[in-house]
């Protein structure tokens, strides 16, 4: 087995006055949908605790966004990266992200989505990779066009 997913990562909660209050008094839709007692505190399980267990060998990575059947996508090429740190700042390696995007054109491969903007035979919009050992990932995609 692979050291980066063998080892569950820890969780610790935020410390006390480090979140912002519920209630904001200043806007005042906040009144009826803040809670009016402070919440209770409870043990979570093991579970919630590590978090579910998500391996490459289960969800195969996919990186490259910008290309689908061996041919390009339109649009300007980017990298989308950066790192998984826990609340401490360490690197949190193996953590799976994922990517959903919308294409150069502004649409989404999705069939809800069925506003005027072409789809692009050759951009699939969504991708996924694991973190390495110092939490770090990295996509290739297109620079998204805006969505209505």
């Amino acid at each position: 087995m692979n050291e980066i997913f063998d080892s569950p990562a820890g969780f610790r909660p935020p410390a006390p006055g480090s979140q912002p209050t519920y209630a904001t008094p200043a806007y005042r839709s906040t009144a009826s949908r803040a809670p009016l007692a402070a919440p209770l505190p409870f043990p979570g399980s093991l579970t919630e605790m590590i978090g579910p267990r998500f391996t490459p060998e289960r969800f195969p990575p996919a990186s490259d966004l910008s290309r689908l059947d061996g041919k390009d996508a339109q649009g300007q090429r980017i990298i989308v990266a950066g790192t998984v740190t826990d609340e401490n700042g360490r690197p949190v390696p193996g953590t799976m992200i994922e990517l959903w995007q919308a294409n150069a054109a502004g649409r989404y491969r999705h069939p809800v989505d069925q506003h005027a903007a072409p789809l692009d035979p050759h951009f699939h919009g969504a991708g996924r990779v694991f973190t390495d050992t110092d939490g770090k990932y990295r996509f290739v995609s297109v620079r998204p066009g805006s969505y209505p």
